[in-house]
């Protein structure tokens, strides 16, 4: 919100004019009375134009009601739909619908709650897999993703030296074809039906076997606990969901005001650490298969 500081302006100050001079005592003439009644009425009937004070600026206290100048009025900006998206997802509800201040126009949410549960498999380039542990990254269609940025941005995140590879325990390489995981970007519906069992709400993200399910609706809005930091999110959801695939699980948070396993369901809560989207020394511990 933009804040508007107000400027003051003095007030305008009426002078007599230079030159004047005292008039002698001396009974007056009768042509020199009309004349002089004759410039004092136009004298006077001057006067208002002369004290014409310009009070309709910001900070006046006694401004006019008068109606004021067209050039001096604007248009309050509509809400664009990155701004309204961007709302905690606590303001949210489950439709999508964003909640607004009464009388503002509602922006409707990018993503959509259902999708047809068909996918566009990311192009990857061809590369020596090994022994190493091999993913696929998908995204639904409908949804407002191109499927190589979040190709890429998946990458990015699992090759990172601050990721899951860290340890040189695991090393996973990004396919097009058969892999051992599906990183999948889904809408809320579909992403409940890769899920079930588990409770998923239309709100979380999962991994159930093989397929590492990441809601849509995260990926747009993020979580509360990372305060609008989306990106920073972006990572923790998909070296979490990866995680429980690589056999790790929960943890809870060590130590008040410390970083956050990343293996906490930091989506939830914090229980008391900070947001962190790396896998910390509590994560990598050996994992259980």
């Amino acid at each position: 919100m933009s804040k508007h500081r107000l400027d003051s302006r003095a007030a305008a100050r009426h002078a007599a004019p230079r030159g004047s001079r005292r008039l002698a005592h001396r009974a007056p003439h009768p042509t020199r009375v009309f004349g002089l009644v004759a410039l004092m009425t136009a004298t006077l009937i001057g006067v208002p134009t002369a004290f014409i004070v310009d009070l309709d600026t910001p900070g006046s206290s006694s401004a006019p009601t008068a109606e004021r100048s067209p050039q001096t009025t604007q248009a309050l900006p509509t809400p664009s739909p990155t701004a309204a998206a961007e709302a905690p997802p606590s303001l949210t509800p489950r439709n999508g619908s964003p909640r607004h201040a009464e009388g503002a126009v509602p922006v409707p949410d990018p993503i959509p709650e259902s999708g047809p549960g068909t996918f566009r498999v990311a192009p990857a380039d061809p590369q020596e897999a090994g022994t190493a542990t091999t993913y696929r990254v998908e995204v639904e269609d409908g949804l407002p993703f191109a499927p190589t940025e979040v190709a890429t941005f998946v990458e990015e995140t699992l090759s990172d030296t601050r990721g899951w590879g860290s340890t040189g325990e695991h090393r996973l390489v990004r396919v097009d074809h058969d892999a051992d995981l599906r990183i999948v970007l889904a809408s809320p519906e579909t992403a409940d039906e890769l899920c079930a069992p588990l409770e998923t709400e239309g709100r979380l993200s999962c991994r159930n076997g093989a397929n590492v399910v990441i809601n849509a609706w995260r990926w747009r809005h993020g979580a509360e606990s990372y305060n609008n930091a989306l990106t920073a999110y972006r990572r923790y959801v998909v070296n979490h969901e990866t995680g429980h695939a690589l056999g790790y699980p929960h943890a809870d948070c060590p130590e008040a005001n410390g970083p956050a396993p990343v293996m906490l369901q930091q989506t939830i809560g914090l229980d008391g650490c900070q947001p962190n989207p790396w896998p910390s020394r509590v994560d990598l511990r050996p994992p259980s298969h």
